[in-house]
């Protein structure tokens, strides 16, 4: 064999090589892809009804948290005295907040802000309300309406924000792709 024989038949084995490599490496790639889909499919099989389960709880935090809705389930016309029905209010959206604030990791970031922002906001008007007409110079019903008031100034209202983000995360959660 002549040296320019031995050159092409090194060069046709280094081709050959080369091709196979390439083969294995696209097959090594696909193969990896696959795992990753897999794996991610089995990650959300196991966090999406978790993920859902916390926006059902997140969802329940804000209607029953709403002053539209939390002042008429607390009944303000059975308390004698104002103070015990602001200390009830505190305590349970506390409470309640409290109680939710393990699901904040499947939330997503834009639902549990939104919620924290949610009863930040009614904390900071019920403080506000509490400076303004102190409770032992104040009857229960005339204080929940003057609480009614300054809520009904705040705009956008800060339940109704918070539920819009918790809807778009459940359309996004649920969307078939």
């Amino acid at each position: 064999m002549t040296e320019g024989s031995w050159i092409s038949l090194l060069i046709v084995a280094l081709s050959g090589i080369l091709s196979v490599v390439a083969v294995l490496i696209f097959f090594w790639k696909r193969e990896l892809l696959e795992r990753r889909r897999v794996l991610h499919q089995q990650i959300l099989q196991t966090t999406l009804p978790l993920r859902l389960q916390a926006l059902e709880r997140a969802a329940l935090f804000l209607e029953r948290n709403d002053p539209n809705n939390l002042f008429p389930r607390l009944a303000p016309h059975t308390f004698k005295h104002t103070a015990n029905l602001i200390q009830l209010v505190f305590q349970t959206v506390q409470e309640e907040y409290l109680h939710n604030s393990a699901y904040q990791i499947y939330m997503g970031p834009r639902v549990w802000i939104a919620l924290r922002t949610a009863k930040n906001t009614l904390l900071q008007t019920l403080n506000a309300t509490l400076a303004e007409y102190p409770p032992l110079h104040t009857p229960p019903i005339q204080w929940v309406e003057k609480f009614k008031e300054k809520w009904r100034t705040l705009s956008p209202d800060p339940f109704q924000v918070a539920q819009a983000y918790l809807h778009s995360t459940m359309q996004e959660l649920t969307q078939v792709n």
